[in-house]
């Protein structure tokens, strides 16, 4: 589980959230969802800002409409953090 502080706090189930907890996601969460990232051929990616929404509501227990009121800087934050389950990066931990 990784716990990510929000700048700016997201309204999910009635609850302000001020961290979001991601679980790891599974191999069926990769086969329904996609990888979150395109690769090109000098070996850069890119992350696919519909796919990460996907995993973060999944991962993180929230409904798609609290993804949509993060802040930029905190959907990039949590956005890396997602790509790093699968590229083994160091990102934000918590718990």
């Amino acid at each position: 589980m990784k716990a990510i502080p929000l700048t700016v706090p997201v309204r999910a189930h009635g609850d302000d959230i001020g961290v979001l907890e991601l679980r790891e996601p599974t191999g069926k969460d990769v086969r329904e969802l996609g990888f979150p990232y395109n690769a090109n051929a000098e070996g850069g990616l890119k992350l696919d800002a519909g796919v990460i929404a996907k995993y973060l509501s999944r991962l993180g227990g929230i409904p798609p409409s609290a993804v949509d009121e993060m802040s930029p800087v905190d959907l990039n934050t949590v956005s890396w953090v997602v790509a790093g389950f699968f590229l083994g990066t160091s990102t934000p931990s918590g718990s």
